[in-house]
């Protein structure tokens, strides 16, 4: 059964799938985009409506508001510059995506590129767990350790590079605390989600996208049903990530990361030989 097409009503099911599978990928630090491009080579499903995309995104971005506003609140009051060092480092994606974009959608139609993506997120979160006691609060990260953590974040515009695990090991790697780093992170992620889903719509608006297409799609019951289960299971996976991160047990995710990567090199140049 189809995953969805763009076209097609998704279902409940397979909203509520996709739900779960956004909020979960998309804040551990296994990458989201390149799970979903390993399901649909594997001929288990297809990429999901890209409006449905865009609101289950708008779903995890609410927990993100959420889930750190009284950090976001405590920073606006008594370390401003942390948010002005969120928006400088959004700027080296912000460019890189716009210049790059077709080169990164050609990644993704490689298997072995998105298996090459998941080694370099385990190889960056091993390197910052090697990283001995970084203490730093944020706001002695400096604009030039925003703009670093900023690159890190372009890198994870390739599939199978992981946004959230690249960003805090670039903060971990700068010296900056891990509870900060973490933080620092999904304040990242605000800025990137807002103006990825504003070029969306721009875009759809200027192809002359039909009013329905903007719920993805499907139908609005499917649709609520699908950006509750990513705020759902994305509350769940910041909790967990935050006790990880602070725990210093980064290196689980990057033992995962470095599993499903060989695993999937071993498997389709298995298939490539065979077919």
């Amino acid at each position: 059964m189809d995953i969805g097409t763009g076209t097609a009503d998704i279902g409940y099911f397979w909203a509520a799938l996709l739900g779960l599978i956004q909020g979960l990928t998309e804040f551990l630090p296994v990458s989201s985009s390149g799970h979903l491009a390993l399901i649909e080579h594997l001929g288990l499903g297809h990429e999901a409506p890209p409006a449905f995309d865009a609101f289950l995104h708008f779903a995890t971005l609410g927990v993100v508001l959420a889930y750190f506003r009284r950090s976001i609140l405590w920073y606006w009051h008594n370390g401003r510059e942390a948010i002005w060092f969120a928006v400088a480092g959004t700027v080296p994606a912000a460019l890189i995506g716009l210049a790059c974009k077709e080169f990164f959608e050609a990644l993704r139609q490689s298997p072995a590129m998105i298996c090459l993506g998941l080694l370099v997120t385990a190889s960056a979160l091993a390197t910052a767990e090697m990283r001995k006691n970084p203490t730093l609060p944020l706001r002695d990260l400096g604009w030039s350790g925003a703009v670093v953590v900023g690159l890190f974040q372009a890198l994870a515009l390739a599939p199978g590079i992981s946004r959230s695990g690249l960003t805090i090991a670039g903060g971990m790697l700068c010296g900056t605390d891990r509870a900060e780093a973490f933080r620092f992170s999904f304040m990242l992620s605000i800025p990137a989600v807002l103006g990825a889903a504003g070029l969306h719509g721009l875009e759809m608006l200027r192809h002359g996208a039909p009013a329905d297409s903007f719920a993805g799609g499907t139908g609005i019951g499917p649709l609520l049903l699908g950006m509750a289960a990513a705020a759902a299971a994305g509350g769940f996976a910041l909790a967990l990530l935050e006790r990880l991160v602070v725990g210093g047990r980064l290196v689980w995710f990057a033992g995962y990361c470095c599993l499903a990567a060989l695993a999937g090199l071993v498997y389709f140049s298995l298939r490539a030989t065979t077919s």
